[in-house]
Order: structure tokens, then C-alpha cells, then sequence
């Protein structure tokens, strides 16, 4: 990041200035909410954080302190704690401050501030928010909007390409095993991706999804005279080496009007605030066959695969089609008892 042109990060309608200065610990990964050592860099924030007490409940304890509960997803432990307490200890130590953070398994999510004045327990708040904003992003995805494609046909075409990949020769299957390939009952679009750490943001996605389709779907589908027809044919991949990639998909055919509501619903997840982007507002549509990352757990490097022989032998391969009639938000790496992803929630087309 330049130095000279820091990150503006908005908490609560106030701006800061915010500068990373990340470091990584090889000993974290033994250590309780030692995950992520963070170090963030507190000396451009505004200093008018103590003007906004009066939109915390601060108590005044039996002792003369002052006492603020904050809550905060335990998603956000790791950051706030740091490696071996150093985050938690800075702010503490620049606000005058004590925090308490619950134990992961604790039932409850509310960060204690104790402080010998109000502007002090309202700095660390202020602290921990900004925190909080900046390390969003370094959160895994919980969610993504998603567009169901496990009909009968394409499943059993899917299994078929499947079948016809696993019996190359063993010279031919550089990196490709049976674990890397989808499973079939999965098969689906992606809109986009969410982090939806709470309760409260898991409602509000489902909100935005149902405003989406009132508001964004049906108005683009009303206009449109015959169903919108989702048809995977062909392949690509995600590099530029089909002998050394880790994502293969089959691709959508063109259709304006799938690409319009693809595009639109994203974009109002962004308007929203549940999503970011990435590299494009433009949603690449695929249906995802085979992923390396799926064969290897955290401790091991990400694999790649040899996908040269099957891009040329299913080049044009047809997987199938079928008709825009629902939209749902699934859970990363569930499985419900139908085999396809939990779903936040399911909204169908009428």
C-alpha cells in the first residue's frame, strides 16, 4: 500500500485513514486467537471518536469505571487478540483501557471495555469498529448467491464426462482424481460471494435477496416474453496453461437477459454492503466441474492439473440446459439431505 495514499475506511458515516502493516507468525497456528497476527497503525484516526459517546451505553461502575459491551462476531477474535495478545495489549495500552474478548466457545459475543473515563472506553470502541471494518475482508466466504443447475439431464451428463475422464490412461490423469471433481447434486451458478458472520447479517442477506427479486428479477423477467434458458456447453479454465490449472467449468451461452439479472443482482448486494468487487462489476458465469482445492486440506499447498487432453476431446461438449426458476443463498461447505448445499433461503420464480 502507498504510504502516501492510505485506504479510507468508513465506520458509523466517519472517515479514517487506515494503513496495514500486516505481519505473519509461522506459531500462530498453535496458539488460540492467534490466527492472524495484525498490526494496524491507529496514529491517522481522526480525533473526534469522543464526540459519538452519546450513541454508546456507557455504565458507570461501583468502582468509578466506565463499562461498554460491544458486540462482535467471533469471527473477529483472531484480529482484535493478535498474536500472543500484542493487538489486544496496544490498544488497551494507548486508550487506558482493559478488554475482555469470551472464549471461541463461549455463548455469548459481547467485548467488555473498562476504562477510567469515557473518552477512553469510547477510543477503544472506535478502535475496535475501525478494526473490525479493515479485517473483513481477510475473513473466509460463510455464503454465496447461487442458481441451481442439478436437474436430471445435466447431472447425468456431468457423470457421464466424469466417467470418460477417469478412465484415460494413467499417464493422461496428471493430478486428476475422483476427489477433485464437483459433486454432481452441486451443480449450480455463482452470483457471488458473501460473509455473513451473524445472525443479524445473515437476515439482512435474505432480506436483500427477496427485495432483489421483487424489486430487480422479476421486472427483468416480466419484459421478457419466453423463459430464460441457462445452456452449458464447452469448457475453459481459470489460467492461462491448461496443463497446469486448478479450476475447470463448463461454460453458460450466452444470454443477455441471464447476464442482466446476474449483473443487476450483484450489483445491489454491493449497493447493499454484503458484497465487494473483486476485479469486475461483470459476473462470469460458470458452472464449475473440477477444482484442485478440493483434493487438499490447509496444511498442504494448493495442487494443480493436467486438463490439456480434456479440453480438446470435450471442447464442445453439451452438459445440457434448463430454465430460470429460482435463486437461493447456500452455505459454503454443508450438504442437505437432498445433496445440494444448506440454503439460507430459496426464492422461487412465479
Amino acid at each position: 500500500m502507498d504510504i502516501l495514499e492510505p485506504e479510507l475506511i468508513w465506520v458509523d458515516g466517519r472517515c479514517y485513514r487506515f494503513c496495514d502493516n500486516t505481519v505473519w507468525s509461522s506459531e500462530q497456528s498453535n496458539v488460540p486467537y492467534q490466527e492472524d497476527y495484525y498490526q494496524p497503525q491507529y496514529e491517522d484516526i481522526m480525533d473526534d471518536e469522543a464526540c459519538d459517546g452519546d450513541e454508546m451505553q456507557i455504565d458507570l461502575t461501583n468502582n468509578g469505571s466506565f463499562k461498554h459491551l460491544c458486540y462482535v462476531p467471533k469471527a473477529f477474535y483472531g484480529f482484535i487478540i493478535g498474536y500472543k495478545g500484542s493487538i489486544k495489549k496496544k490498544i488497551e495500552t494507548e486508550t487506558n483501557t482493559s478488554i475482555t474478548v469470551p472464549k471461541i466457545n463461549s455463548n455469548h459475543e459481547k467485548i467488555e471495555i473498562v476504562g477510567k473515563s469515557r473518552a477512553s472506553v469510547i477510543s477503544c470502541r472506535r478502535r475496535i469498529d475501525l478494526l473490525v471494518e479493515s479485517s473483513r475482508n481477510k475473513i473466509r466466504f460463510t455464503h454465496f448467491i447461487s442458481i441451481p443447475l442439478n436437474t436430471e439431464t445435466i447431472i447425468r451428463n456431468f457423470e457421464n464426462f466424469k466417467s470418460s475422464v477417469l478412465n484415460y490412461g494413467q499417464h493422461e490423469l496428471e493430478g486428476i482424481t475422483d476427489d477433485i471433481f464437483v459433486s454432481s447434486k452441486k451443480l449450480h451458478l455463482t452470483i457471488g460471494m458473501l460473509r455473513l458472520l451473524n445472525e443479524k447479517e445473515r437476515h439482512e442477506a435474505a432480506e436483500a435477496l427477496s427485495s432483489c427479486v421483487k424489486n430487480i428479477i422479476q421486472p427483468i423477467l416480466l419484459k421478457t416474453p419466453n423463459p430464460v434458458t441457462i445452456k452449458i456447453q464447452g469448457l475453459n479454465y481459470m489460467n492461462d496453461d491448461p496443463s497446469n490449472i486448478s479450476v475447470l467449468y463448463g461454460e453458460v451461452l450466452e444470454n443477455d437477459t441471464l447476464q442482466e439479472i446476474a449483473n443487476k443482482t450483484f450489483e445491489y448486494f454491493i449497493q447493499k454492503g454484503l458484497m465487494t468487487v473483486l476485479h469486475s462489476e461483470k459476473v462470469k458465469l460458470h458452472m464449475t466441474l473440477m477444482k484442485s482445492s478440493r483434493n487438499i486440506n490447509k496444511d498442504q499447498r494448493k495442487t494443480t492439473f493436467n486438463a490439456s487432453k480434456i479440453l480438446k476431446d470435450f471442447k464442445n461438449y453439451e452438459f445440457g440446459e434448463t430454465i430460470l426458476k429460482t435463486i437461493n443463498i447456500s452455505e459454503r461447505e454443508t450438504i442437505a439431505a437432498d445433496g445440494y448445499y444448506n440454503m439460507l433461503t430459496n426464492i422461487n420464480f412465479s
